[in-house]
């Protein structure tokens, strides 16, 4: 695969604004207080960065490195047992585990074919884990499962799957 400078260029300045709206989401989620509903806020602020792999990324290599940049960033503080108490919970590596799968993604499945795929099963995690997460919050004070989760979950990976890949993608 090759691509110019330019299109590197390019895909860094588009990933640097990308970076900037997920930042200013956790920090602005250091003022509210559920650590469950903090975390469901970042993840929804990855649906622009994932919207533009799928399609104004020209290379996979910068939102690749951004990803692993984030796992970086976000396992050295449960590695020193120092989490940053707003959203991480100590011994839970979602968040991690979140960054290394659109990673993973994003270098695997980088083809005009498999790429909107990709996008779309990361989507499913920002979108749809948030949207389970959050109403399940309406019902439960604790962190449980809940049936009202699996519905926002089911819902709206139907609806995102509709959009991005027609009646194939209700399925």
């Amino acid at each position: 695969m090759s691509f110019e400078t330019a299109e590197l260029t390019s895909d860094l300045l588009l990933a640097l604004a990308l970076f900037s709206i997920i930042v200013s989401t956790v920090f602005i989620t250091r003022r509210f207080s559920n650590i469950w509903i903090n975390r469901k806020l970042i993840h929804l602020s990855a649906s622009p960065a994932v919207i533009s792999y799928m399609y104004l990324f020209k290379e996979p290599y910068v939102f690749f490195a951004f990803g692993l940049f984030f796992t970086l960033v976000l396992i050295f503080p449960h590695l020193k047992a120092k989490e940053l108490s707003w959203f991480q919970e100590r011994k839970n590596y979602g968040e991690v585990f979140f960054c290394v799968s659109f990673s993973a993604l994003s270098i695997l499945f980088w083809d005009a074919s498999t790429r909107i795929i990709a996008g779309v099963a990361m989507l499913f995690m920002a979108i749809g884990d948030s949207f389970t997460g959050m109403i399940r919050s309406r019902f439960l004070k604790r962190r449980a499962k809940h049936w009202s989760g699996s519905l926002a979950m089911l819902v709206s990976c139907i609806i995102i799957g509709y959009i991005f890949l027609g009646v194939y993608g209700t399925v």
